[in-house]
């Protein structure tokens, strides 16, 4: 009988701690995978395995009204406008030279002109376009731009394009644009005064009436707004007065023009970037503020230098007016029916 019971005592603990194992097994966590790249870790030691990879017993769907359809960026049609000073103070102006030849060849007198640039500064670097080349340049960094750039294209007379392109390659990449008759006098690496290196963005200098910024020779750096103001107004130009011979940009001639200065030259570039200035600083700025000044003088981020720096020639040369940089020789080929050379 005593046996009995002791057997009985035996087969009741069995069934209980059977019981006892498989509800704690019931209660274990998902299992983990350990494959390449996983880490295994204890109190002593930790080595490098690979890719632990944990399953659920149970993967979550996300709900439908969740998942939410990921929509096309918006191609932008206008650059955009921000203030550049505290930006690019820290960053130098690109010690590149930008040129654009006609369709004719080069002559001996502009070949001239542009050894002059590579004598004085043996370390610059030079690219000059042709009609083609630039109109590829165009297309490569414009192409989120369609406004900009189909009004380029477009463009049947050579000088609105040439002048529109300036302003373009120096918004890219930034440097000197100078046309091809002018010469250079002065290392460029002397145009800035050196309380002024710091805090400059864009070099211009006055044209021999004192009161407008010469266009044929341009310092800057890339990205700044006031060349992005430029853009936007010579666009915004060319756009009214093909509506108002109810034509398109690309039939516009040069009967139709009244004055290229005003429409994208040296005007142009002058008024929108005194208008800019102004907007920027909060304070008024105009013609009055740079007319006939005699020193190199900093608006802002803008270093405005005095006519003999770009136009001593046609100014006289002035003797009290600083250093005379560059000499433009005013080839003017742009200047006839076609607004520009033509070909043989």
């Amino acid at each position: 009988m005593g046996r009995f019971h002791y057997l009985l005592g035996l087969l009741l603990l069995f069934v209980c701690s059977f019981l006892w194992i498989a509800s704690s097994l019931a209660k274990q966590p998902p299992s983990i995978v350990l494959t390449h790249e996983s880490c295994v870790c204890n109190e002593d030691k930790v080595t490098a395995a690979s890719g632990a990879v944990i399953i659920p017993s149970v993967r979550p769907e996300p709900p439908i009204e969740d998942m939410k359809r990921i929509s096309n960026p918006k191609i932008p049609s206008h650059l955009p406008i921000a203030n550049s000073h505290d930006h690019h103070t820290q960053s130098a102006i690109p010690f590149k030279l930008w040129q654009k030849a006609g369709s004719q060849r080069i002559n001996d007198a502009r070949q001239k002109d542009i050894h002059s640039w590579l004598d004085v500064n043996p370390h610059l670097r030079h690219e000059i376009l042709t009609d083609d080349s630039a109109d590829e340049y165009v297309r490569q960094h414009f192409a989120e731009y369609p406004d900009i750039l189909n009004h380029y294209l477009s463009l049947p007379v050579p000088i609105l394009k040439a002048d529109l392109l300036r302003q373009l390659i120096l918004y890219i990449d930034g440097g000197i644009w100078s046309d091809l008759d002018v010469t250079c006098h002065r290392p460029i690496s002397t145009w800035i005064p050196e309380q002024y290196k710091n805090k400059t963005n864009i070099v211009v200098g006055l044209e021999f009436d004192g009161f407008q910024f010469a266009s044929w020779t341009i310092m800057t750096k890339p990205k700044t707004s006031h060349i992005v103001a430029v853009i936007k107004y010579v666009v915004d130009k060319l756009k009214a007065t093909a509506a108002q011979h109810h034509v398109t940009t690309a039939e516009l001639n040069m009967t139709m023009i009244n004055d290229v200065v005003e429409l994208t030259g040296p005007q142009a570039m002058t008024v929108a970037i005194l208008q800019n200035l102004q907007k920027e600083m909060g304070i008024p700025v105009g013609r009055a503020n740079i007319t006939n000044i005699k020193e190199p003088t900093l608006f802002q981020d803008v270093l405005v230098l005095p006519n003999a720096a770009f136009a001593s020639r046609q100014g006289g040369y002035p003797e009290d007016r600083g250093p005379y940089l560059v000499e433009h020789h005013y080839a003017g080929s742009w200047k006839n029916a076609n607004g520009g050379e033509t070909k043989s």
